[in-house]
């Protein structure tokens, strides 16, 4: 599954705003179940909203890779060119260059996404979403 980038925020600063759901699929992983997908887009949408003063961390965003990568059950994944195409091509209003990059590694993993976000969960989103 890969997790947007809200809910690897909330679930990094311990938020109540993740749900049961959610919760679950989070233990899930770190129990051993399917590990935990982090599209590579996750870090530049927070690093821009970083620079731009809109999201402050604890940690700087320049770091997170680092400390993400010794979780076992997470995986980060690059942001090739099959994605790259796949986003471009989705018959998906939905805008958002980041969540169209979330939306085409999901696809092209076949697996689900992770997310609150009202426009993954309208009628035209192209891949199955978990919240």
């Amino acid at each position: 599954m890969v997790i947007d980038s809200h809910v690897l925020y909330w679930w990094l600063d311990g938020h109540p705003r993740l749900s049961a759901r959610a919760l679950r699929a989070i233990e899930a992983a770190a129990d051993g179940g399917p590990p935990l997908l982090i599209s590579a887009v996750t870090f530049w949408e927070f690093g821009i909203k970083e620079r731009r003063g809109q999201f402050r961390a604890l940690r700087p965003v320049r770091e997170w890779p680092d400390i993400l990568k010794l979780t076992s059950w997470l995986r980060i994944l690059p942001t090739d060119t099959e994605i790259w195409l796949r986003a471009a091509e989705l018959d998906w209003q939905h805008r958002d260059p980041a969540d169209r990059i979330i939306a085409a590694t999901a696809l092209v993993h076949n697996v689900p996404v992770l997310s609150k976000d009202d426009l993954f969960h309208q009628p035209d989103c192209p891949v199955e979403v978990v919240w």
